[in-house]
């Protein structure tokens, strides 16, 4: 996709820098912080865009591969747009899973959708399952979408959803009941995690 000369001079002129693991922002352009995390931050360019610049090419590099493979199902983001230090993508207005559940309840209908979410990473390649809830997006009337999967390919599989299951907080063990009886097979596989038992009776956060 073509960007505006003006848009590129905008973006050139955010820098973002990362030392000990602190990331510093300056942001002289008028586009809004949405966050920032290790890899960079986001910026908001319009009611259909935004923006994540990162600190480092590699983590640039990861996550466009990934949202190019979960776009082709439908379960991340449009990329519209890339550069050396940025990716610009679709703007989530939609509520995350973890906001969503601070107001609605658990219920069966949402659990499929969950467990479509990782049936998808399964499809397309993702072996990080450990995916927070806070970056698992509710779409009315169709598939979830996620974000932040800079680190969603690991050498070696991560099959505990150990953030999910404790982004449910109250709804925990609800989830895990649900889970079990609408797909056994995921069940299955975090119940042979070590862990597994002392993640959903730990107290909730």
């Amino acid at each position: 996709m073509y960007l505006q000369q003006d848009l590129i001079d905008k973006l050139d002129q955010i820098h973002i820098t990362k030392r000990s693991n602190r990331v510093t922002i300056e942001n002289p352009t008028k586009f809004p912080l949405i966050g920032s995390g290790a890899q960079g931050a986001v910026f908001r360019i319009d009611e259909q865009r935004c923006v994540k610049i990162y600190c480092a090419n590699q983590s640039l590099v990861r996550e466009l591969r990934a949202l190019q493979l979960g776009e082709k199902i439908g379960i991340c983001p449009k990329v519209f747009s890339w550069g050396e230090n940025f990716i610009i993508m679709e703007y989530l207005s939609y509520p995350s899973l973890f906001e969503y559940l601070q107001t609605n309840e658990l219920t069966k209908e949402l659990t499929v959708k969950i467990i479509d979410v990782l049936e998808s990473f399964e499809q397309v390649g993702f072996n990080r399952f450990d995916h927070s809830a806070r970056h698992i997006y509710v779409v009315p009337n169709g598939k979830m979408k996620v974000i932040d999967l800079v680190h969603i390919i690991k050498p070696n599989p991560v099959l505990l959803a150990k953030k999910l299951i404790s982004d449910m907080g109250v709804n925990k063990q609800k989830f895990v009941h649900f889970v079990q009886e609408l797909s056994p097979k995921w069940y299955e596989r975090w119940e042979k995690q070590p862990g597994f038992v002392a993640l959903i009776n730990e107290p909730n956060k």
